[in-house]
């Protein structure tokens, strides 16, 4: 009786088939997951922009920040709000603080 050792060419290559099939399936999915993390994260970042706002508006009777500038040195740049630094969208986009509307731009990713 004949024994052998090791893998057959056939064998082998059936395993590399098998594995590059698996990965053909997995690999999109993946990558489609990060992009939509980074969009919910890029809503959360906004709603805690948003809250930051109002928090502003209550610790100073109701009045909110009047222009741009204000809002980024008093409540971005504030460890108040953000002890950890402010809040960035994950595809580099940058919030904007409208005065006229009195919000943050929402973004559409």
């Amino acid at each position: 009786m004949i024994t052998r050792k090791g893998f057959t060419l056939i064998e082998l290559l059936l395993v590399v088939l098998i594995i590059a099939i698996l990965a053909s399936i997995v690999v999109p999915r993946l990558t489609g997951a990060a992009v939509e993390a980074n969009k919910s994260k890029c809503q959360a970042n906004w709603a805690n922009l948003i809250r930051a706002l109002e928090l502003y508006a209550a610790n100073n009777d109701g009045a909110y920040p009047t222009s741009d500038a204000l809002f980024q040195s008093s409540i971005l740049n504030s460890s108040t709000y953000f002890p950890h630094g402010a809040p960035e969208c994950p595809f580099e986009d940058s919030y904007e603080y409208i005065p006229a509307t009195q919000t943050v731009t929402k973004h559409i990713h």
